[in-house]
């Protein structure tokens, strides 16, 4: 309303404005400047609310992270494109010869479209108004835990469904885990399946593969697993396999000086296991410095409200895009258990 109006009815709308009710211990620092300027109350709660969804959402440390490249992107989708390798170089034979010069084979396309993901909540004025901020407190943090499952279950799928190649394949029309991995520039294959259980000779097996791993032409590219990636039900079996100076679970006085020395870091990431959707058997081997496991993030997790004119209705929403995925079988090794 115009103040010429205001003078003109003698109508002073804060009269009928109702006071601010700030929590008892004042949470979010309410003074008497926003309530005598008309501040709505979902302008109000606004930063505390966005306070505790950002503290909650980081009050765990990730756990993705710690085996994935991580990426930022400003487009719609990303392109990842492999290529081909150069076979061994050819003997000069004699002073005259010319260089051979070869043409990589073009790889096939690996592509990362972001998704958008969405959750919101709303206060109404009714609960504003009766102070009931101990349970307004609880919208932010539930809805924070939320997107942070989203993100980890999401980023465990890779590797769940790894061993599924009908319903779940790569680039290459492989499940991700496979000992028949084509080769753009040989006719043998490559091979990051291991078999059995989470004990000493499997893992021995399961390292001595990833040493084994070829690029396109079929050399050997020297990888060297330095991560065991396991599901929480392994976590104690992990620990005795290469942690143990004896050989694990024997009575023999065996050293274990190869597991114990090999320097793997054991990464325990919950929603791997059965209870996330899972499995509580299979087990991995990365390569931290070589995998192409990426994790693309186009918005990180962000905070806003708006508020209904009518209805006196807050809401307050929740979104973030992101996308993630495989370029490259090398760097991984899995097993089903």
């Amino acid at each position: 309303m115009s103040e010429d109006l205001r003078k003109l009815f003698n109508f002073d709308l804060q009269r009928f404005a109702t006071p601010v009710q700030p929590t008892k211990d004042n949470a979010h620092h309410y003074t008497d400047s926003d309530r005598d300027e008309e501040e709505n109350f979902g302008k109000l709660l606004e930063p505390g609310l966005r306070k505790i969804f950002f503290e909650t959402y980081d009050e765990l440390a990730e756990q993705y992270s710690r085996i994935y490249n991580m990426e930022t992107s400003n487009k719609a989708v990303e392109h990842d494109w492999g290529m081909g390798a150069f076979g061994d170089w050819q003997k000069r034979e004699s002073q005259l010869d010319t260089v051979d010069y070869q043409t990589l084979s073009p790889g096939l396309d690996r592509t990362y479209t972001h998704e958008a993901f969405t959750q919101g909540f709303m206060v109404t004025r009714e609960m504003y108004d009766d102070e009931q901020y101990r349970q307004m407190e609880k919208l932010p943090r539930a809805m924070a835990r939320a997107g942070r499952a989203k993100v980890e279950k999401d980023a465990m799928l890779p590797l769940i469904n790894g061993f599924d190649g009908a319903n779940h394949p790569t680039y290459d029309g492989k499940a991700l885990f496979a000992d028949d991995h084509p080769l753009l520039d040989s006719n043998e294959t490559g091979d990051n399946l291991a078999t059995g259980a989470l004990d000493e000779d499997n893992l021995k097996a399961a390292l001595q593969k990833m040493r084994e791993t070829v690029d396109e032409a079929g050399n050997l590219v020297q990888f060297k697993a330095d991560k065991l990636i396991i599901p929480p039900a392994l976590e104690d079996t992990a620990i005795r396999v290469t942690k143990s100076e004896k050989i694990a679970g024997t009575e023999l006085n065996d050293t274990n000086q190869f597991l114990n020395g090999y320097g793997l870091q054991i990464e325990v990431m919950d929603y791997l296991g059965d209870a996330a959707g899972g499995s509580d058997n299979h087990w991995f081997l990365q390569d931290s410095g070589k995998h192409e496991l990426n994790f693309f993030w186009r918005i990180k997790p962000e905070f806003k409200w708006e508020e209904d004119f009518d209805s006196f209705v807050s809401k307050y929403r929740g979104y973030m895009r992101y996308s993630y995925g495989i370029s490259d079988w090398r760097g991984l090794v899995g097993s089903q258990g």
